[in-house]
C-alpha cells in the first residue's frame, strides 16, 4: 500500500467530512449574515443525540441520521427566532449572542453526558481495496465522500434549479436589491436556517461517529466551517467542496510529513493567506454565485 496515494484518500475523505460541518454555516450566514459561533455546539448537539439514540435506545447509526435531519431543523429555526429580536448593530450582536448560546449548550452537555469522551463504534464493514493503485478505501471513507456530493449536488441544485433556491441565492448576492425586487428577505432567512439546520442534522452523527464527542468539541467544528467558508466564498457551494478538499489534504499531508501536533497551524495557516490573498475566496468571480 502506498503511503502517499493513501494519505490523498485519508485528505479526501476528511475533506469532505469538513465540506458537510462548514455547509450549514456557509448558508445560514450568507442569507442571514449572522455570525453563528454555535455552529459547531450545534453539530455537537446532534451528535449527542445520535449517540444517545444509539448508546441508549440502541437504534442502528444509520436511523439515526433521519432522526438528527428531522430534528435539528427545529433548534436553528428557535435560534432564528431569537436572533430577529436583536437590536443593531446586528452583525455584532448576533456574535455576542451565539457566543454566549456556544457556552451555555457545553455547560447543558457536560451537565447530561459529563467531560468524557464519547464515540459511535460503526460496525464492521468491508474495504474496498484496489492493490493496482497501492489505496484501500474503508467503508467509512466511501460513505463520507458520498454524502458529502449528495448533499453538495442537492443544496447546488436547490439553489440553481428552484425559484426559492434563486431567490435565496439573490438574498446572498444583495439583501436590498433582493428585497426591492419583491423578494422576502424574512422568508429567505427562515428557508436557510431550515436547510441549514437539516444539514447540521445530517453532519452531528457523522462527526459522532468520526471524531470524538465531548462538551467543547464544538469549537473545532466551528473553526472548521469558518475556515472553508472563507476558503469558498459565501453562498458558493461547488467551491465548498474545493475547499473542504484542499484543508482535508493540506492537513492528511501535514501529519504524514511533519507529524499531527502541527494540523491545527496548518489550518490556521491556509486561514490567514486566504484572508491576506484572497479574501473574497478562491473561486470568486465578478459576478453570480457558483
Amino acid at each position: 500500500m502506498g503511503i502517499w496515494q493513501q494519505a490523498i484518500i485519508s485528505g479526501f475523505s476528511l475533506g469532505s467530512f469538513y465540506v458537510l460541518l462548514a455547509m450549514g454555516f456557509s448558508l445560514i450566514f450568507g442569507v442571514t449574515h449572522a455570525f453563528n459561533l454555535a455552529h459547531g455546539e450545534l453539530i455537537v448537539l446532534a451528535g449527542y443525540l445520535a449517540y444517545a439514540l444509539w448508546h441508549f435506545w440502541h437504534i442502528p447509526f444509520y436511523w439515526t441520521l433521519p432522526v438528527c435531519i428531522l430534528l435539528l431543523p427545529v433548534a436553528t429555526l428557535g435560534l432564528h427566532w431569537l436572533l430577529r429580536r436583536l437590536p443593531a448593530p446586528f452583525e455584532l450582536n448576533s456574535l455576542v449572542v451565539t457566543f454566549g448560546l456556544a457556552i451555555m449548550l457545553q455547560n447543558l452537555f457536560l451537565a447530561f453526558f459529563s467531560a468524557d469522551f464519547r464515540l459511535i463504534m460503526l460496525p464492521a464493514a468491508p474495504v474496498l481495496d484496489f492493490p493496482d493503485l497501492s489505496i484501500m478505501v474503508t467503508a467509512n471513507q466511501a460513505l463520507l465522500v458520498s454524502l458529502s456530493l449528495a448533499a453538495t449536488g442537492l443544496v447546488h441544485l436547490f439553489l440553481h434549479r428552484t425559484f426559492l433556491g434563486k431567490a435565496l441565492r439573490a438574498t446572498i448576492q444583495n439583501r436590498e436589491g433582493a428585497a426591492l425586487a419583491g423578494i422576502r428577505v424574512g422568508q429567505m432567512q427562515l428557508i436557510a436556517f431550515g436547510v441549514g439546520g437539516t444539514l447540521i442534522g445530517l453532519a452531528g452523527p457523522l462527526f459522532a461517529s468520526n471524531m470524538y464527542l465531548y462538551p467543547a468539541g464544538g469549537m473545532e467544528a466551528t473553526l472548521i466551517a469558518i475556515i472553508i467558508t472563507i476558503t469558498a466564498g459565501v453562498g458558493r457551494t461547488r467551491s465548498l467542496l474545493l475547499g473542504g478538499w484542499l484543508l482535508g489534504l493540506a492537513e492528511s499531508l501535514a501529519v504524514l510529513l511533519i507529524g499531527t501536533s502541527w494540523r491545527e497551524l496548518i489550518s490556521a495557516g491556509i486561514l490567514l493567506a486566504i484572508l491576506l490573498w484572497r479574501p473574497e475566496g478562491i473561486s470568486s468571480r465578478k459576478t453570480g454565485i457558483t
